[in-house]
């Protein structure tokens, strides 16, 4: 089972999915397009990869155990 945490201004949601559930996945991998189209970042944590390892990614692959969006932050 995968887990993607989306961190925003009203706090820390999450959309999970299976991978041998299409429907699921469908769903998971749609919020991820929206939140790219959002320009929020995601990073990755392979399977079993201490969450210090997180990877910045472009696509959704099912098979990654946990997506974790952020905002971009605004530099000065």
């Amino acid at each position: 089972m995968g887990v993607m945490r989306i961190v925003d201004s009203t706090g820390d949601s999450s959309v999970t999915w299976a991978i041998d559930d299409p429907v699921s996945v469908a769903e998971a991998e749609a919020v991820f397009s929206r939140l790219a189209r959002e320009r929020k970042i995601p990073f990755a944590r392979m399977p079993g990869a201490p969450a210090s390892d997180a990877e910045r990614i472009s696509t959704f692959d099912p098979a990654l155990e946990e997506i974790v969006w952020v905002r971009p932050i605004a530099g000065g």
